[in-house]
């Protein structure tokens, strides 16, 4: 269990989410699930979604013990428009960030690996241990890409990232994501464009590159 401390939001890395990080920083401790879902309303609700207090997320057995697919974490999300989150977690909360920063991208990235866990976990009782190069690619986008935009810099997405720099690990690779976004650059741009890629074929080929503040 990591701390909280809110001074480590402060690092040079998370300046591109800072005025998201400003609405729940100033908390004595880690902010409740009610909490982010007031801070990130406006956000979260443009994609239709909402953070829900959970345990680790696991799969449940129907009646016909099979697998229930709706238990599977991202079907959840797309079919209830919840997003299962463990209280007073790191990761979670960098996740949660993730939501608010880019949701439309987010949501896009949540439906495609939706679509391949429902086909995985389809008439069986337990989840295959192989993943296919397609869900590798989503996940990997998911924990650590890094998207480098023309003209604008690199902008974090992979909430393991965040998580790494949260913990005071710097010295990290992340999977590089090329963009070009027509007009004025905002974040919000940025999302709008990169939730129309092929997210699962979109990270640039070959080792990551090195995050740089």
């Amino acid at each position: 269990m990591i701390e909280w401390s809110p001074a480590r939001l402060q690092h040079p890395r998370f300046h591109r989410v800072a005025d998201l990080i400003a609405r729940f920083v100033d908390a004595h401790d880690w902010p409740s699930i009610a909490a982010l879902n007031a801070v990130f309303a406006d956000e979260l609700g443009r994609v239709g979604v909402r953070l829900v207090e959970a345990p680790k997320s696991k799969f449940v057995l129907g009646p016909d013990g099979m697998i229930d697919v709706s238990s599977l974490y991202e079907v959840r999300i797309v079919e209830r428009g919840e997003i299962p989150t463990r209280p007073s977690n790191v990761h979670d909360l960098l996740n949660a960030l993730i939501w608010a920063a880019f949701p439309e991208t987010k949501l896009a990235l949540t439906r495609a690996l939706a679509t391949i866990q429902r086909a995985r976990a389809a008439g069986r009782a337990t989840l295959p241990n192989a993943r296919t190069p397609e869900h590798d690619r989503l996940a990997m986008f998911d924990e650590g890409a890094i998207v480098r935009v023309e003209g604008a810099g690199t902008w974090i997405f992979g909430h393991a990232i965040y998580e790494h720099a949260y913990a005071g690990e710097l010295d990290i690779r992340g999977a590089a994501v090329d963009l070009v976004v027509p007009g004025v650059v905002t974040r919000e741009s940025i999302d709008r464009v990169l939730a129309t890629q092929d997210l699962a074929h979109v990270v640039r080929r070959g080792a990551g590159v090195l995050v740089e503040d």
